[in-house]
């Protein structure tokens, strides 16, 4: 696809995945970052985990077991070096009975049942090489990931350019083409823009509605203690553990709507206590081994699922709302705007999955995926729901991805 470029802000996940997914299919990819270097806030930390949380075969889950095998695939093809990448499996705990009546719903699914099966707590204990207070869910692929390691890897390709410490403040669009701002200076032009800056999409002068927040999480590292050093999988409850890697455990995660980024050791130690519940030998084991932590602002949708897709203009929809049976194609679109946001604590399981979707869509590509479910993840879908245009938001995404209105510049 040659003399096609896109600009991507955002040097996170989201943003380096869609990098990836475009610079594969031959598109020029220039990659903005406001920080010193890539993978810096939210998917910055030193594991992530690698996992689906399922329910059955709700939409969520459907979509959350089609990003872990996504992404299982990728790492397998990118082969990131064994200090950055582990395929140790997971085991969630079934650790109270509404716990163990959704692991039994999931085991039901066919679909689910394939990837995973169900361990008493004698066989779980085994598997994890501790012993375990509950029956658990194993799913054998799962894994924990270097995120630094990751986002080095997708952005190594050709056709990215990657320009870091670059904050910017807004954008405009004249000509078709859209000019990106930082203070007063335009620093680039593009007829393709996509936003995976998290939090800071709604804040580039465009009046986007999104409906997304951020979401506190404190991460904490603990020691590596005689009896841990022999925790084999990532343990899942309301929280979770990982191996050691470096000499530490990654505990937790905390969710919060607090806006302080410094640690809070009421949130320490609730991460730590969470280990009682299924492991108290463990937890005895850890809990004067606190190593300090991590706090990120992850950004989160109000429905959980993420934003993906081309962008409507929204303060003229707004001002003029459509009628709803009106034809996706006569809407007011921003032509070539498109976002790759909200994707929680998932981040790493969900967004590689939605920038191969999200490349797909500007390359005008037959996706592979279920009209109902690119439905979810319409970017405009709760600015049409507040003006009750339900129906209109249902079957906007198929006909925006057919190319009936942009095409990459």
């Amino acid at each position: 696809m040659p003399n096609k470029s896109v600009l991507i802000i955002g040097g996170g996940i989201a943003g380096c995945s869609s990098a990836y997914a475009l610079a594969k299919r031959g598109v020029k990819v220039t990659l903005i970052e406001q920080h010193d270097g890539i993978a810096t806030e939210a998917s910055g930390n030193p594991q992530a985990m690698l996992y689906p949380r399922l329910s059955g075969g709700d939409s969520a889950s459907q979509f959350a077991l089609a990003c872990y095998l996504f992404s299982l695939d990728l790492l397998a093809k990118l082969q990131l070096q064994a200090d950055d990448f582990h395929a140790c499996g997971m085991l969630q705990l079934g650790f109270n009975d509404r716990e163990l009546a959704r692991l039994q719903k999931v085991l039901a699914w066919p679909e689910a049942a394939k990837h995973l099966r169900l361990l008493n707590q004698d066989e779980a204990s085994q598997q994890a090489g501790m012993a375990l207070l509950h029956p658990a869910l194993y799913f054998p692929h799962a894994a924990w990931l270097n995120p630094q390691a990751l986002c080095q890897s997708l952005i190594a390709h050709g056709n990215i350019t990657v320009k870091t410490s670059v904050k910017i403040t807004r954008l405009l669009k004249k000509d078709g083409v859209f000019e990106v701002y930082a203070g007063d200076s335009c620093l680039e032009k593009s007829p393709t823009v996509v936003l995976a800056n998290a939090n800071q999409a709604q804040n580039l002068g465009l009046g986007l509605q999104l409906k997304i927040h951020a979401v506190r999480g404190q991460l904490s590292f603990v020691g590596v203690s005689p009896l841990s050093a022999s925790l084999r999988t990532i343990v899942c409850s309301d929280g979770y553990l990982s191996p050691a890697s470096q000499g530490r455990h990654s505990l937790g995660a905390s969710f919060s709507q607090d806006g302080s980024a410094a640690l809070d050791e009421l949130d320490q130690q609730a991460n730590l206590s969470k280990l009682n519940s299924y492991a108290k030998g463990l937890y005895g084991s850890l809990k004067n081994n606190l190593q300090g932590g991590r706090v990120s602002f992850r950004c989160s949708s109000a429905d959980y699922f993420p934003l993906l897709g081309e962008l409507l203009d929204h303060p003229a929809v707004s001002a003029q709302p459509p009628r709803p049976n009106a034809h996706a194609a006569s809407l007011p679109w921003s032509e070539g705007l498109y976002v790759n946001l909200a994707h929680g604590s998932r981040g790493f399981t969900s967004a590689p999955y939605c920038g191969e979707i999200l490349a797909g869509l500007i390359c005008r590509e037959n996706l592979a995926i279920d009209p109902a479910m690119l439905s979810r993840l319409n970017p405009n879908r709760f600015l049409l729901r507040q003006l009750g245009l339900k129906k209109l938001a249902r079957n906007l995404p198929s006909v925006a991805a057919s190319g009936m209105h942009a095409s990459l510049g």
